[in-house]
Order: C-alpha cells, then structure tokens, then sequence
C-alpha cells in the first residue's frame, strides 16, 4: 500500500489526529493532543486552522505546554460576514517536535469561531524500564 510522506511517519509511529471547534466563550483547549507517557514525544505535522466568524485582534496560539515556544499563532483581520479564512501551518513530513511528555494546547483570545484540523504522530523517545511501567506500554 503506497501512502504520503506524512502518513509514512504517522503510520510508523502512533498517528494523532484532532479535529477542535474553537467556540465563542471558550477561551482555552488544553492537551488536544497529549503523549501516552512522559517518555513519548509528540511531532506536529500540519496545523489548518479554518475561521468562520472574524474577529478584529483575535489571536489564535498552538501551544507546547512544555517548555518549548508557541508552535504557531495567528492573529485575526476582521473581515467580511460570511467569509471563511483558512491558515495553514505545514511542518513537513518529519514535523515540529514537541517537549518531550509535552501536550499541545489551542486557545483564543476573543469571541471569534473557528475549526482547527492538527495532523501529528507520536514517538517513544526515552528508554523505558519494565520497573517503570514498560511492560503496560
């Protein structure tokens, strides 16, 4: 079976998907994408985040709560009623990497609505001991 570069990494490690609804009076999405251990690292493939109500300053953030740096922001020009924008974030098919047990979180600074699609996988990257768990994984 032939499949893309993207698929080849998220079919040889732990694919992770998500699909958000960024809704007006929620101003945070936390662990939309979490690791299954400390010890596993998440890499961020493709962001496409598509806004379907404008909001004039509307600040958009995909965040490593590690202690790695925003991995992507975008802040909203109102436009036009009715008019769907989409940005997109494309890291290639080895992707951004995460702090390592790091979770990715969505937020939003106003009133704005919008659907995020996050294309990722999921690595081991720490030796894993059976005394600590291993043998569960």
């Amino acid at each position: 079976m032939a499949a893309g570069d993207y698929l080849h990494w998220q079919f040889q490690n732990t694919r992770k998907i998500a699909d958000v609804d960024i809704l007006t009076g929620t101003a945070a999405y936390a662990d939309v994408i979490a690791p299954k251990s400390a010890g596993h690292q998440i890499f961020i493939q493709k962001i496409t985040l598509s806004i379907t109500t404008h909001v004039a300053g509307d600040v958009y953030l995909f965040d490593d709560d590690g202690a790695g740096p925003p991995i992507a922001t975008h802040t909203d020009a109102a436009a036009g009623a009715g008019v769907l924008s989409v940005v997109v974030w494309d890291f290639g098919p080895t992707g951004r990497p995460l702090t390592i047990g790091a979770n990715l979180d969505v937020s939003h600074s106003t009133t704005g609505v919008a659907i995020a699609h996050i294309e990722a996988y999921e690595k081991l990257v720490t030796t894993t001991y059976h005394t600590s768990g291993g043998a569960n994984q």
